[in-house]
């Protein structure tokens, strides 16, 4: 006898899932009270309470809950085509229903717990920076100003008289000090419950080109601790940033060079400026290709090393993986609000003109 399958549930599901999504988005969006209780209230409250509970178990909980859904993902692929090869309609239609109520609820909390962030006017203009038009001189001078600096960090590495310590566990430890001594001066960057953690996926990000993310179901920053160790400070900080609100990745790049570039850690600091000084030479690159050279031939012989460095790195992992990594990435940053896709992460140079063009 065949099981009788009732459709109402799955639906009223899906309705009152999309229901929500709209509601929050069109509440987060309209930037009234609503947004406000949103941003100032529950999300500080949910994003401590979760980085509180998870920063307290060993291991990536939000890993584990990745691998979970692969299981189940997987499992369900199997179940449909068994159905459809059987020519169990009323099944195969019920079981994909039920997986649309899932992921329109899966969705719903992600918008919840953090995604609707993309949704939100630049917090950055919160800590008083703004984007201007600039010029191929502004590039010129932000470039010159970054090779200055990542120089300076550089010397100030190879002068300790010996290898300044990499563990991913106290790099973290220190990003969440450097949060803590730029709070001083911008509170509301102030970082309670740090909850930072090395990715249990290690080596397999590498083939998507993938350095860290945050885990928006429990607010835990996952860093990819088996990139060259001198990217790991930056990475850490930039991750870190995501979990305080800051979804765009130009605004994470930016909040993230504040904290690293202001700490007073030679490792925080070429990290940071090494990162932000890749993004305004290639910027330079498209407009004037020999005059990016010249810039980067003055930088101090370790900083090229360090590039070759990742270079050889990531030319290990280079393949289709990588590419269709980038494209699935670039089609969800837009879906979410971020027009320029994974080319995002370049526009924090617009925010660094306006960084330096204050700080004089």
């Amino acid at each position: 006898m065949e099981k009788e399958y009732r459709f109402g549930k799955p639906l009223i599901s899906i309705a009152l899932g999309l229901t929500g999504i709209l509601f929050l988005t069109w509440a987060v969006a309209a930037d009234g009270w609503l947004a406000g209780i949103y941003f100032h209230r529950w999300y500080d409250f949910i994003s401590t309470l979760l980085r509180k509970v998870f920063g307290s178990l060993t291991g990536s909980i939000g890993d584990v809950i990745y691998c979970v859904w692969v299981i189940i993902g997987i499992i369900f692929l199997i179940k449909t085509l068994w159905r459809l090869i059987r020519g169990q309609w009323k099944a195969l239609f019920h079981g994909l229903l039920r997986a649309v109520a899932s992921l329109c609820w899966l969705y719903f909390i992600f918008l919840l717990f953090w995604g609707a962030h993309y949704q939100r006017t630049t917090m950055v203009k919160d800590l008083g920076y703004g984007v201007q038009p600039y010029t191929k001189a502004d590039l010129y001078l932000l470039a010159d100003t970054l090779v200055r600096l990542t120089n300076r960090d550089k010397a100030a590495l190879e002068a300790l008289p010996s290898p300044p310590d990499t563990i991913p566990r106290e790099v973290f430890a220190d990003a969440a000090k450097a949060y803590g001594a730029l709070s001083a001066d911008f509170p509301i960057l102030r970082y309670r419950n740090p909850c930072v953690k090395k990715s249990m996926f290690g080596h397999y990000l590498n083939y998507l080109g993938v350095t860290g993310y945050l885990n928006p179901f429990t607010n835990e920053a996952q860093v990819n601790a088996t990139v060259p160790a001198f990217q790991v400070p930056y990475v850490t900080c930039h991750e870190i940033a995501h979990q305080l609100g800051f979804a765009p990745e130009e605004d994470a790049n930016f909040v993230g060079y504040l904290a690293a570039s202001r700490y007073n850690d030679p490792r925080f600091r070429y990290a940071a400026n090494y990162e932000m000084l890749l993004y305004t030479i290639r910027r330079i690159a498209r407009r004037d290709p020999p005059l990016a050279r010249l810039l980067w031939n003055k930088t101090h012989p370790g900083i090229r090393a360090d590039a070759q460095r990742a270079i050889d790195f990531y030319r290990e992992y280079e393949g289709p993986a990588d590419d269709y990594s980038a494209i699935f990435y670039d089609q969800y940053l837009k879906a979410n609000n971020q027009r320029h896709g994974i080319r995002s992460y370049s526009e924090v140079v617009g925010w660094l003109i306006d960084y330096y063009r204050i700080k004089g």
